[in-house]
């Protein structure tokens, strides 16, 4: 799969494409619905299958106080993407430029000039332009009459709800893993760099791999049987989110404690997949209870992840 990330980086394409457009936070089962479409009309009329994404978020850009937090970092959207075998994958900075098209414009320069698109799949409730002025149905009607055909995806529901970005959030704020597990097609996983802590973990015997989550949401506080991917393999582990009450911690921390590894690797890549969570965060009287209590988390982790 090529990738692009900025709109001067970008070849002029050699043959004609299917195209979809729009954020893509997360990949989740609705989204799955357009990529798949786009994905079939490729292969039935011999095009290139092409996402045109932005990457962060727009509201980064028109409105930074109201933009939500991130569901899938970049690198893990481009895995992906991969795996489901798209041709060319292209995320941009939502900038003034792309702001200010109209419409009409964002049709021609990008979907039709830059993306060479002879048919495009989009959402229901897709919005594009200048103001969000365009929609379905009037992109439909722009292909009429410039002479691409468009797909319009209806909604994916579950349990009586659309599937949507938003409803992710949620689930996953208030500790919902199975709900957004559902809504995903996957467990909820968040990617980060390994970063150094005060290593304590390692001092009582269960060395941790603390990441910064950056701009991805978390789940509640506590403590999580998880699954990580790390220098291309994968461990089960446990991982605790909170400020570490027990050592009077103020500072907000995400570490993972991987079994049977005690590698350093500082300055990696780590994707952390929850599983289950196992309990909140508490103070416990003493080292020794802190100690026994991992313990037991250890054991409850290992029971759900072998199940």
């Amino acid at each position: 799969m090529q990738s692009y990330f900025n709109l001067e980086s970008i070849p002029e394409f050699t043959q004609d494409t299917v195209v979809t457009f729009g954020v893509f936070d997360g990949l989740h089962i609705g989204h799955q619905e357009v990529l798949d479409k786009v994905r079939e009309r490729a292969t039935a009329d011999k095009l290139a299958s092409v996402l045109f994404g932005f990457y962060p978020h727009p509201l980064t850009y028109l409105a930074p106080d109201k933009c939500p937090p991130v569901l899938m970092c970049l690198p893990k959207r481009i895995e992906i993407l991969e795996q489901l075998g798209f041709d060319i994958a292209i995320f941009v900075n939502f900038n003034e430029k792309i702001a200010s098209m109209s419409p009409y414009t964002f049709v021609e320069n990008i979907l039709q000039k830059l993306c060479r698109a002879k048919h495009v799949v989009v959402g229901y409730a897709c919005q594009f332009g200048k103001d969000r002025e365009g929609n379905a149905e009037l992109l439909e009607s722009i292909g009429q009459q410039s002479g691409f055909g468009v797909s319009i995806v209806p909604p994916t529901q579950l349990n009586g709800f659309p599937v949507h970005s938003t409803r992710i959030r949620e689930a996953i704020a208030r500790g919902d893993l199975g709900l957004a597990s559902q809504l995903l097609g996957r467990n909820y996983s968040m990617s980060g760099t390994i970063v150094r802590g005060d290593g304590r973990g390692r001092q009582i015997g269960f060395p941790t791999a603390n990441i910064e989550p950056g701009e991805q949401i978390c789940p509640p506080n506590g403590v999580y049987a998880i699954r990580a991917k790390l220098t291309n393999k994968w461990f089960d582990g446990v991982l605790n989110i909170g400020t570490r009450p027990t050592f009077d911690g103020t500072k907000f921390q995400v570490e993972s404690h991987l079994f049977n590894f005690d590698e350093i690797v500082y300055g990696e890549t780590i994707e952390i997949c929850f599983i289950e969570k196992i309990r909140n965060e508490r103070k416990f009287s003493d080292m020794q209870a802190l100690v026994q209590q991992i313990q037991r988390d250890i054991a409850v982790a290992n029971e759900i992840l072998t199940q």
